[in-house]
């Protein structure tokens, strides 16, 4: 599925000043694919991730490492399946089925180089889409903003701290924009990774403060 036309705004998750919050936007043409059941035993939540056929191998290991670890804490709060899997689009084996398909689009690169500063154009770093009154089953991630934005944190760190980081952000902008669409609602929270915005320090620490 291609990165849909922006037709309107709601929710801000991109970047106000130095911090993010949740970016809305409603397609045009966008329909949810939902596979149908499956055999027993397996997963009844496939969440599918798609990035650049660039992305290091590493990044990967790094980034499922994380996204499991974090739905794990935030099930505690938030309506999270805890059947699920989460895989590479490019490792999907044919006939595979699940009861529900959530869809991560990672944008850009996915890791976090140091690089000289330059401004950041206002933007969202990550979204979901809306049709029909409903918010679908589509992640958004644009990587490339994200490490642009995570860039002075990462300086001093090593390779394989920069792609912790960064797979910890990733897995918390999904995370956050996958609680809006199993609870349906735009509802946010003063404390932990239902809030509007979160800082550097909050996307890539080892966990976020707070909580309901």
């Amino acid at each position: 599925m291609n990165r849909p036309r922006l037709f309107g705004v709601k929710f801000p998750f991109g970047l106000a000043g130095l911090r993010l919050g949740l970016l809305l936007v409603v397609p045009i043409g966008v329909c949810p694919v939902r596979a149908a059941g499956q055999g027993p035993g397996a997963a009844e939540t496939a969440v599918v991730f798609y990035a650049d056929r660039h992305t290091a191998e590493p990044m990967w290991g790094r980034l499922f490492e994380a996204f499991r670890a974090e739905v794990a804490e935030e099930r505690q709060e938030y309506p999270l399946p805890e059947d699920f899997m989460a895989v590479r689009a490019s490792e999907l084996k044919a006939g595979q089925e699940f009861a529900d398909v959530i869809e991560v689009r990672l944008i850009g690169r996915c890791d976090v180089a140091e690089q000289a500063y330059r401004a950041l154009p206002k933007g969202p770093l990550g979204w979901v889409v809306r049709a029909s009154g409903e918010i679908q089953p589509f992640i958004y991630v644009d990587c490339g903003r994200l490490a642009q934005y995570l860039g002075p944190a990462a300086l001093g760190m090593n390779e394989d701290q920069r792609r912790s980081a960064m797979g910890r952000a990733i897995s918390r902008v999904a995370i956050h924009e996958w609680i809006h669409i199993e609870t349906q609602s735009a509802r946010h929270e003063s404390k932990g990774i239902g809030q509007a915005e979160l800082n550097s320090r909050e996307l890539t620490g080892s966990r976020i403060p707070g909580g309901r």
